[in-house]
């Protein structure tokens, strides 16, 4: 179950040239003391019609299952008293924000963004660059990018964040898997594309063997009792679209592999 934490303070508002939403920094308590999280404040309409939030939560426990870094996620409540001494402005984006409980995920401090141009070694160094271009091919994201990379940097760790764009209907219901072409948008315009294409084709061989192995014992009922505590909380359900697209790839695994290998040949 995602733990539910009241907020205490406002800390900060993150830029909104840094995502689709500006992001709050609250300060919560928790059984471990005060920490610091990272809020999104999504709208309603992001809740209910794009499934933001269950989204994200998704994302945020799947991405363990790959072996890839996430800051962990939480719920966090926001009282009114808390919002109504803030600013006007900060008060007024509040009121736009959806009325349930918030995605947050804890805060990390002394991160750096991924930039394009960084060479394969560094990124090397930190994350299994395959790994992460398949895991966005299953989450179907096509928002990390080369400019927009939506993955943080710390010494020698990645972290993988902003994951609301994902697992769209469209992209996952009714998809053919035997004839499917994967989309540019999550193949070629990927922040690792072009380093995964560039290897060496000894390389090559090894790419997407440890997502191949996770994915095939990835178990879709261990997101069972997220979905159950998001839909009690009053969110809708979206968990059939989302568990019927992974079912799809766990049961076409090779093909789907084939599929990413072709594209970086």
């Amino acid at each position: 179950m995602l733990p539910i934490y009241k907020a205490l303070e406002v800390k900060q508002v993150i830029s909104a040239n840094s995502g689709h939403t500006q992001p709050w920094v609250v300060l919560a308590s928790t059984p471990d003391g005060v920490k610091p999280f990272v809020v999104k404040l999504y709208t309603t309409s992001q809740v209910d019609q794009s499934h933001c939030v269950t989204k994200e939560v998704i994302c945020n426990l799947l991405a363990g299952e790959f072996e890839l870094n996430v800051p962990k996620c939480v719920l966090i409540d926001i009282p009114d008293d808390l919002v109504s001494r803030l600013s006007f402005d900060n008060q007024q984006q509040y009121s736009h924000a959806d009325y349930r409980l918030k995605f947050a995920t804890h805060y990390l401090d002394s991160v750096n963004s991924a930039m394009k141009g960084f060479e394969s070694k560094f990124y090397k160094e930190r994350i299994s660059m395959d790994t992460l271009f398949a895991f966005d091919n299953l989450i179907r994201n096509g928002d990390r990018g080369q400019n927009k990379t939506n993955l943080l940097f710390r010494n020698k760790e990645a972290f993988l964040i902003d994951h609301e764009m994902t697992l769209n209907q469209r992209d996952i219901v009714n998809i053919n898997l035997n004839t499917h072409q994967l989309e540019d948008v999550f193949t070629k315009y990927h922040l690792f594309f072009q380093n995964l294409k560039n290897a060496k084709d000894k390389s090559k061989v090894k790419f997407f063997k440890d997502f191949s192995d996770n994915l095939t014992f990835l178990s879709v009922n261990k997101f069972t009792p997220y979905h159950k505590q998001l839909i009690d909380l009053g969110f809708i359900d979206y968990s059939q679209p989302i568990n019927s697209w992974l079912n799809n790839v766990i049961q076409n695994s090779t093909i789907f592999v084939n599929k990413l290998k072709g594209v970086i040949q």
